[in-house]
C-alpha cells in the first residue's frame, strides 16, 4: 500500500508547462475582459439614445405648450376686439334706428355712400366713437331713404378700431376701403308697412320711427 501511495505523487510541471498555462489563463481573462467592456459600451449607447429621445419628446411638448399659450392669448385678443366692434356697431344701429341722423347721413347720387355720424355724442371727425373692452371703435353710417316703401331706410355701417376716441385724418377713407365690420340694416318706419304718399324721412324720437329693423349684411374683415 505504501508503494501505491508513493506512486500518487503530484505531477511535477516543468517551467515551460507553467508558462504555457499562464499564457492560456491570461488569454481567457482577456476575452472575458473584452466581453465585459463591450457590454458596458452597448449599455452606454442605449442610455445615450434614451436620453436623446426623452429630450426630443420633452422639447416637442414644451413647444406645443408654448404655442397653445400663444394661440390662446391671440384668440382671446381677437375675441375681445370682435366683441368691441360688434358692440359699437349695435350701439350705432339702435341709435340711428330711432334717431335717423338724416339728412347728414344721406347717400349721394346713385346711392353713393356718404358716411357720417351714427349717434350722439359725436367724437372725432365724421364718426361716432365708443370704447368697449378698453378698445376704441369708430362707426360711420350712410343712409338710402325711400319713405314710401315698407323698408323706408337702408343704412350701411362701417366700423374700425381706432387708437383713441378722437378720429380724424384718413380714418374714414381707410375704414371705408377696408372695414373691420360692415353691416347693412333696413328700417321700416311705419306700422302700416309703408308711408304711402309720405315723402319725408321720419323725425327722430317719433312713435313710429324704427318700427321694424332687419339686418341684411354682417360681414367681418
Amino acid at each position: 500500500m505504501m508503494s501505491s501511495q508513493m506512486n500518487q505523487r503530484p505531477e511535477r510541471m516543468s517551467v515551460g508547462d507553467r508558462f504555457r498555462r499562464s499564457l492560456a489563463g491570461s488569454a481567457d481573462d482577456g476575452v472575458r475582459g473584452r466581453r465585459w467592456r463591450n457590454e458596458t459600451g452597448s449599455s452606454l449607447i442605449l442610455a445615450l439614445v434614451y436620453i436623446v429621445a426623452i429630450s426630443l419628446i420633452v422639447g416637442g411638448l414644451t413647444d406645443w405648450a408654448m404655442n397653445d399659450l400663444s394661440n390662446t392669448t391671440k384668440f382671446q385678443s381677437a375675441v375681445s376686439t370682435q366683441n368691441a366692434v360688434s358692440g359699437a356697431t349695435e350701439v350705432a344701429i339702435q341709435s340711428i334706428r330711432y334717431y335717423p341722423m338724416y339728412p347728414s347721413t344721406a347717400a349721394g347720387t346713385g346711392s353713393t355712400p356718404n358716411f357720417n355720424f351714427c349717434f350722439n355724442p359725436q367724437s372725432g371727425t365724421n364718426a361716432s366713437a365708443v370704447q368697449i373692452n378698453g378698445i376704441w371703435v369708430a362707426v360711420w353710417c350712410s343712409t338710402v331713404a325711400t319713405p314710401t316703401a315698407p323698408i323706408s331706410r337702408t343704412v350701411t355701417f362701417v366700423a374700425c378700431t381706432e387708437s383713441s376716441g378722437t378720429v380724424g385724418g384718413s380714418a374714414l377713407s381707410n375704414c371705408e376701403a377696408s372695414p373691420y365690420l360692415k353691416a347693412v340694416v333696413g328700417f321700416g318706419d311705419y306700422p302700416s308697412g309703408g308711408g304711402g304718399l309720405n315723402q319725408n324721412v321720419c323725425s327722430g324720437g317719433t312713435s313710429y320711427c324704427g318700427f321694424s329693423a332687419t339686418t341684411t349684411q354682417w360681414t367681418w374683415q
